[in-house]
């Protein structure tokens, strides 16, 4: 289904802070970044076959994309552009935990897999952030303009010219159980922030799919009712794990908790869109 939420200009071109900590591990020193306590956005991710699938709400998918542009300009060696634990939600498909996301900038970031792990640790998001930066997004709205005006040539019948670019490299997207890390030239960061601000722009039932790429498999979606559909999940899963029945299969387990979600959603009518308290502090 075809949608009318497009983000305003003023809403993508509105500072955006975060927050910066240097972290010197295994002789190197990186400036990590991660948003600030006091954002609600939540994000949540799965990997469904081959496909690695990051998920939040709309203004949470667009968000995204904002961060994938500024992080695209980013010159210093080793930055990294880090959804924290406690920024991570559960699948709201199947209630899963999930990883810890991480973006940097192919080229002038070492990130060997260990390093990456230990991000994971809670000693580093309970210490003082270094201070706080402002993110460059002030032509990430150009960008999808673009898009949008092509988008509706393309729908009018509009002839369309046929040109020529070459591909960036290839992204490096590593998936583990814990952790997803993701690699990418700057071209390739600003083609991802693209579609991910494209969010909301087609739905299919509840939810708008952008595929971000297609060879690194990477995918986002904006759910609705993203923040209850995720806690109904994680209480459907406890539950299916809990009963005596219970298979032993992951593929029939996924099964029955996609089954019992609707039950547990049911128990409390409403508000379907609430939002998650600030973590200020």
């Amino acid at each position: 289904m075809i949608g009318d939420e497009r983000p305003s200009a003023a809403a993508l071109t509105r500072r955006l802070r975060l927050h910066r900590r240097q972290w010197r591990h295994d002789g190197r020193t990186y400036q990590v970044i991660s948003l600030r306590p006091s954002d609600p956005t939540r994000y949540a991710a799965r990997t469904e076959r081959h496909w690695t699938i990051v998920s939040s709400d709309l203004a949470g998918a667009r968000l995204l994309g904002r961060l994938l542009w500024g992080l695209s300009y980013q010159r210093r060696p080793d930055t990294l552009l880090v959804l924290e634990p406690g920024r991570i939600v559960p699948d709201p498909d199947h209630g899963r935990p999930s990883p810890t996301l991480v973006f940097a900038v192919a080229g002038r970031t070492v990130l060997p897999a260990a390093t990456g792990r230990r991000l994971r640790r809670t000693q580093l998001w309970r210490s003082r952030p270094t201070g706080t930066v402002t993110w460059n997004t002030s032509s990430f709205h150009r960008s999808l303009a673009v898009l949008h005006a092509v988008r509706d040539a393309r729908r009018n019948g509009a002839p369309q010219a046929h040109t020529y670019e070459p591909s960036p490299r290839p992204a490096d997207v590593t998936v583990s159980p814990d952790l997803v890390t993701a690699l990418a030239t700057p071209a390739r960061l600003r083609e991802w922030a693209t579609s991910a601000g494209d969010a909301g722009g087609y739905w299919y039932s509840d939810e708008s799919c952008t595929e971000l790429d297609w060879n690194a498999t990477l995918d986002v979606h904006a759910v609705r009712h993203f923040y209850r559909r995720s806690a109904a999940a994680h209480r459907a899963r406890a539950e299916v794990l809990a009963a005596p029945d219970c298979p032993t299969e992951p593929e029939l387990i996924d099964q029955q908790v996609r089954a019992h979600v609707d039950v547990v959603a049911a128990r409390r009518p409403g508000p379907w869109d609430f939002r998650p308290p600030d973590r200020r502090g």
